[in-house]
């Protein structure tokens, strides 16, 4: 199929498609097409389905989500949205993080749980095979090997094509790539808050060719009124949101910021920045430098 952005496959699953990234390294987060704190319903499930078309129409790398955001909802909301079109870009779920029913977040990665929990996410996003499942969050109490095998298992099974992580440090990554091809890792980064271990982890990764997801890069906000990075922002003459998401750009041309919108206008408003950072930087996507960049 030709597009004018690579990432996008057919939405069939006659043939394995290449996992490829693409020029516009920028993802949804699917947590804010649910309810409050990801709870619950959302506010306006309208706007929450023109969240998602708006990404696919304007060529994101990946949509995101998890079957805790809700629980359910966003991947139902999603599975809805991409059923009525014929290309779609890279879908990524995780398992592994149950809510309670006053919306508290638990850890619960049994592997026979992480199994269900894989089909019936499959049922709600409407695939027969998702693009990359990922593990949650990794739990103290089983072996991550398990844990890790369990969602090989399901890729062996034919309901994923390849296998992330989410949440985990360099160590953990290394032990589960000992499990089978790990594709992508998404973690917590932002301009504000990148360590020497996160340095590093990206800098594996680089060389493994394993694509770093960064979640919530403007810290739910906060880096929107952050003194340092809206000073930054006036100086370059540019949104505050380009100066927070360039900083992760820059780190290489592996890592793909997720941030999580319910607002369309919020989308649009990303896409925009992502356009503009690197085309003043002249490139679709970029080296990648050692260090975190500068405010």
């Amino acid at each position: 199929m030709s597009t004018r952005n690579d990432v996008i496959v057919e939405n069939t699953s006659a043939s394995e498609p290449a996992l490829s990234w693409g020029p516009l390294r920028l993802g949804l987060g699917g947590n804010r097409l649910a309810g409050p704190d990801s709870f619950g319903p959302p506010r306006d499930e309208t706007e929450s389905r023109r969240v998602v078309d708006l990404a696919c129409d304007s060529g994101v790398a990946v949509i995101d989500t998890a079957d805790c955001y809700g629980p359910y909802w966003s991947e139902r909301i999603i599975g809805e949205a991409l059923s009525r079109r014929g290309s779609r870009p890279i879908v990524a779920t995780k398992v592994g993080v149950v809510r309670d029913t006053a919306g508290g977040w638990a850890v619960d990665a049994r592997p026979a749980r992480l199994a269900r929990a894989a089909e019936d996410s499959l049922r709600r996003l409407r695939l027969d095979a998702v693009d990359v499942l990922q593990l949650h969050h990794p739990s103290t109490r089983i072996p991550l090997e398990d844990q890790v095998g369990a969602l090989h298992e399901v890729r062996r099974r034919g309901l994923a094509r390849h296998v992330g992580l989410c949440n985990v440090t360099l160590e953990e990554l290394r032990r589960a790539e000992r499990e089978g091809p790990i594709v992508s890792v998404q973690n917590h980064l932002h301009a504000r808050r990148i360590t020497p271990d996160d340095l590093r982890l990206v800098a594996y990764c680089k060389d493994r060719g394993i694509t770093v997801m960064a979640y919530q890069p403007f810290a739910e906000g906060a880096l929107l009124t952050e003194p340092t990075v809206v000073r930054a922002a006036e100086r370059r003459g540019v949104p505050v949101a380009q100066v927070a998401l360039g900083v992760l750009l820059d780190l290489g041309d592996h890592v793909v910021p997720i941030p999580g919108s319910g607002s369309a206008r919020h989308v649009r408003a990303n896409v925009d920045a992502v356009v503009d950072h690197l085309g003043r930087a002249g490139r679709a996507s970029g080296p990648a430098p050692t260090g975190a960049g500068h405010l």
